[in-house]
């Protein structure tokens, strides 16, 4: 809980910058997707007609972001940017202790290939998230009720298997989330720092996983409402509003437990020398 109130009180602070820096990646995921689509599909399902596993996988995968292909791509290097801006930023403010977003193409530079790496390799984890649970939820849907609209025994069963393989994929691969920061931070090649980030979390992972799970079930369960409305245009506006929530509160919560589980110093919350001594 510590890393989430540390979290919170850090994206109140610097939240105009941090704003500012990732509104691109999340108004292109907002546009394209949905929020926690593998999760909050649930209210859709229950009013759908299944005659195969194709109509499960378009409940969970987008179909216009999958079959057109360049809102993948265009996902990606907002992402990209974004978070590598981003990680730049909040690394120097706490080195420093002062926050800037000067030279931002340098300052993407440095995390650029790192964070490009770590997504490549979490989107394939995605996909087989997403396949392994369109799977499952298919193969119960048809022993259950058969071809047709589900049971409430298949809504049932499909948000406990959503939930319990979200939490599970999310506990194998929270080390994940610490592989960019430890590439550039200590220069770790891309082996030494999955090996490192698994040390690094083995004493905490309990209380990291926790801070990680939060986000994604407020997430989750503001989307299951939104997705009743009936206007486009406000389902996509208040999808953005929650990518930009989800993408500044994993950011910082990634640099907020870095920092304090490797005993780094950080300087942003010290006060300056005149403040201290009562100067002006």
């Amino acid at each position: 809980m510590v890393y989430v109130k540390r979290t919170f009180a850090y994206m109140f602070r610097a939240l105009g910058v941090l704003a500012l820096v990732c509104l691109p990646a999340a108004v292109v995921l907002g546009i394209f997707t949905k929020p926690m689509a593998s999760l909050s599909y649930l209210p859709a399902y229950a009013h759908t007609y299944v005659k195969s596993f194709r109509d499960v996988f378009w409940l969970v995968f987008n179909r216009y972001a999958t079959k057109y292909v360049y809102p993948l791509f265009l996902i990606l290097a907002s992402l990209v940017f974004s978070t590598s801006l981003a990680m730049s930023v909040i690394e120097k403010h706490f080195r420093v202790g002062k926050i800037m977003l000067k030279a931002p193409l340098k300052q993407i530079n440095v995390y650029f290939l790192p964070v490009l790496l770590s997504y490549c390799v979490l989107a394939f984890v995605l996909f087989l998230y997403g396949a392994v649970q369109t799977g499952m939820i298919t193969l119960l849907h048809f022993i259950v009720s058969g071809k047709g609209y589900p049971s409430a025994l298949n809504l049932v069963l499909a948000a406990v298997i959503g939930c319990g393989l979200f939490a599970g994929a999310l506990a194998l691969s929270c080390s994940a989330m610490y592989w960019t920061p430890m590439m550039v931070i200590y220069g770790f090649a891309f082996g030494d720092a999955t090996a490192s980030s698994l040390r690094l979390i083995d004493q905490k992972r309990g209380a990291i996983l926790f801070g990680l799970l939060l986000p994604y079930v407020l997430v989750a369960v503001v989307q299951s409402f939104v997705s009743l409305l009936l206007v486009p245009w406000l389902r996509t506006a208040i999808a953005v509003l929650l990518y930009l929530f989800l993408i500044i509160y994993l950011i910082t919560y990634i640099m907020v437990s870095m920092f304090d589980l490797s005993g780094m110093e950080r300087r942003d919350g010290k006060k300056k020398w005149g403040e201290v001594n009562g100067g002006v």
